[in-house]
């Protein structure tokens, strides 16, 4: 009898360890998913950013000068200004929108030994797509954090000015599009400046030109 007590008792130790052992398992896991869940629940943060800048553009397509046109002179080159207002959610698609200022081209001459100057320029109005490249390789603090991809399309308002005899002005809208690469390089907590290479295409009046700017990137808020 006193054998049996004794095997009973061991028996009911080894029980106890065994199910205090599971026990202390289980609230070590559920501890581990709470803390799991609570990481994964967290967003943001949350980013308003502008970007304002200039350049030099480059008019690319073909350019029709009247063949009534003397001593034509004619010029591709202009510069541009862009005004950007991005959101940055908590993951690498961002968006906003674009606008600013493009000169396209320009060229004067004489007719019927009457000076004449033709001048035209575009105001873009976009909405934009941008995600960095830290989805290639590396962490977000590598060097493809700094590079992004830009894409847009929208509405661009043309603007032309004829000065012969008189100033006469006109406008037409054309939709269109437009794609960007850029670095970004920070030089302070919410100051960041930027180098960008874009391409404006207003696809109705076949304009197109090429840019190169220099942009300064203020991180105006954040929550």
């Amino acid at each position: 009898m006193l054998n049996s007590n004794k095997h009973m008792r061991g028996y009911l130790h080894i029980i106890a360890w065994f199910v205090g052992l599971l026990t202390t398992g289980l609230t070590a896991n559920g501890q581990q998913s709470v803390q799991v869940d609570s990481i994964n629940a967290k967003r943001g943060p949350y980013t308003f950013v502008v970007s304002a800048g200039g350049g030099l553009s480059y008019y690319s397509t073909h350019l029709g000068i009247p063949n009534t046109l003397e001593q034509a002179h004619l010029s591709r080159f202009g510069a541009p200004g862009s005004l950007r207002l991005m959101w940055y959610p908590d993951h690498r698609l961002r968006m906003g929108l674009e606008t600013g200022w493009t000169t396209m081209y320009s060229y004067r001459g004489l007719v019927a030994n009457e000076s004449a100057h033709v001048y035209v320029s575009t105001v873009p109005v976009l909405l934009v797509f941008s995600m960095p490249l830290a989805w290639l390789r590396g962490t977000d603090r590598s060097l493809t954090r700094r590079l992004a991809v830009t894409a847009g399309t929208g509405v661009y308002v043309n603007y032309s000015r004829l000065d012969y005899a008189g100033i006469v002005t006109s406008n037409t809208a054309s939709p269109g599009w437009m794609a960007a690469a850029s670095y970004t390089y920070p030089i302070g907590r919410r100051f960041r400046v930027a180098g960008e290479l874009k391409w404006f295409d207003a696809v109705a009046t076949e304009n197109a030109a090429f840019t190169a700017e220099i942009q300064l990137v203020w991180r105006a808020f954040s929550w």
